[in-house]
């Protein structure tokens, strides 16, 4: 299976986001944090994804993990402020594989999205 990338244009941020909301929940997500100041840090490492959002009038991206009953009691909130690129990494899937953001400082977040394993009857 062949992985695309492309960048979104800012103007298709918040349409991109609310498509794809029902499709990513519960998926399980890793979130790290690459920057110069601090180096590559895992922020989150396979929660539950509740949703990812972009609010235009804010100019912030926020990543919903966790909240799903009593293993995952507790809704993190990871947000990106003034974000200033949206790549996506695709590979046929009705969701991204990665999603790739640089902040105004130069900060960049990988937000990893992975399929949850499937139980065996």
């Amino acid at each position: 299976m062949s992985t695309t990338t492309q960048e979104l244009g800012a103007e298709r941020w918040t349409h991109y986001f609310d498509s794809i909301g029902a499709s990513i929940e519960g998926q399980l997500v890793t979130i790290e944090v690459m920057s110069d100041e601090l180096g590559d840090q895992v922020d989150v490492e396979r929660l539950p994804l509740q949703a990812i959002s972009y609010d235009a009038n804010e100019n912030m991206l926020e990543v919903s993990v966790g909240g799903r009953g009593p293993r995952y009691p507790v809704l993190l909130r990871h947000f990106i402020s003034q974000p200033q690129t949206i790549t996506l990494e695709e590979s046929g899937r009705l969701v991204p594989d990665a999603i790739l953001v640089t902040d105004a400082s130069d900060t960049r977040t990988l937000i990893r999205l992975i399929e949850p394993p499937t139980l065996m009857a």
